[in-house]
């Protein structure tokens, strides 16, 4: 123990003060740091460059300048196309130390002074998967991909549809007029359901793929599809209706179609398409389609809700040029600060030839209620 004692003294007791001392000095250091991190989130230069990540991944708007000047933010969107004012401004205003934010369409004024801060988000370039779609979709159409699941009360019984596919791009590009253009694909499963059989009988499901290349420019978007669908009636729903004839549905169809955005909360859309493979061969070759959509300008609940409205009127030669219109409108619950992520509660009315594959024969009409995801 002798031992052990010298070898303490030998190397020094610990000094009480010194450890207080430096204790200080280490919470003094992470004041001095917290303020200097709170100057800089609250900075022209930290916003500027915050709203400007925010604008190009949130909403994918390239060639946008951000002015800051004490807080107020001004954002100058070259190209505004569908996106919604008011949701940008409400994005960016979260962002600490915005005092205000205001969106506005085409070129910064000139002017002498300069604000206190700027950012500019990149131009368009090459991408490959890039996020988003240059075409929105057509809500209303009853065989758009996506994922979604309704319930309808028709004349004579009630049904259950699902869908299952979505719509991605595997390569964009700058392309004239300011515009750019892409190349990308569908897929989908659409099946209906009969409910009131206990064991919930597959009545159809119809099956698409297909290629699409799409542009915009601004206010005006476009693609030319070709696709692939299949129809087939379900086992139990052949065994239990043995008056229904099977028919071997399955066609590849071109299309065009054409959307242009009145205003920020108004879109018409049309086009016309043909069928270059059919089975049966004597199937009707020419389509049409045409439609308007609505989204409020008004956002509820801090920017997560919002009212909408959509009608699709389709008249094919299969169907002897009957109008089938399908009408969805409810909310649709969104990221507040992401400009394609889309929940959808609908109440849906649709009247005219059935969009189920091989029962395309038949009138039909019904309400319903539908829960739809956008991605």
């Amino acid at each position: 123990m002798g031992d052990l004692g010298r070898r303490c003294k030998a190397w020094g007791e610990p000094d009480i003060g010194r450890i207080v001392l430096l204790i200080r000095l280490a919470c003094l250091l992470c004041l001095l740091l917290q303020g200097v991190h709170a100057a800089a989130e609250g900075s022209d230069e930290y916003i500027s460059g915050y709203a400007a990540a925010l604008v190009e991944h949130g909403f994918h708007l390239p060639g946008t300048e951000i002015q800051v000047d004490q807080g107020v933010v001004t954002v100058y969107v070259k190209r505004l196309g569908a996106e919604d004012p008011a949701k940008i401004a409400a994005a960016v205003e979260r962002i600490p130390g915005v005092v205000r934010a205001d969106v506005r369409e085409g070129e910064p004024p000139t002017r002498r002074g300069v604000p206190s801060a700027q950012a500019v988000t990149p131009e368009p370039e090459s991408k490959f998967l890039p996020r988003g779609l240059l075409f929105d979709p057509l809500h209303a159409d009853p065989r758009w991909p996506h994922f979604g699941a309704s319930y309808h009360w028709l004349s004579q019984g009630r049904q259950f549809a699902s869908s299952f596919g979505e719509s991605f791009a595997f390569y964009r590009n700058a392309a004239p007029c300011g515009g750019e253009w892409e190349l990308g694909m569908q897929a989908g499963v659409f099946g209906v359901f009969d409910t009131q059989r206990i064991s919930i009988d597959l009545i159809n499901a119809d099956y698409n793929v297909g290629l699409l290349a799409s542009y915009r420019a601004d206010k005006l978007s476009g693609f030319i599809r070709i696709h692939h669908q299949s129809s087939h009636l379900g086992d139990e729903f052949l065994l239990s209706n043995p008056q229904v004839t099977r028919v071997n549905l399955s066609f590849e169809e071109v299309d065009l179609k054409v959307s242009y955005d009145l205003t920020t909360w108004l879109r018409i859309y049309g086009g016309v398409g043909t069928l270059i493979r059919t089975d049966p061969s004597n199937l009707g070759r020419n389509t049409s389609q045409g439609g308007a959509e609505f989204k409020s300008p008004w956002i509820l609940l801090g920017g997560k809700l919002r009212p909408v409205a959509y009608a699709d009127f389709q008249a094919n030669a299969r169907t002897n040029w009957r109008v089938g219109q399908s009408i969805r409108a409810g909310f649709q619950f969104e990221n507040a600060t992401i400009g394609d992520r889309k929940l959808q509660v609908l109440a849906e009315y649709f009247s005219g030839p059935s969009p189920n594959g091989q029962l395309y024969t038949q009138n039909v009409e019904w309400v319903g209620m539908g829960i739809h995801l956008w991605f």
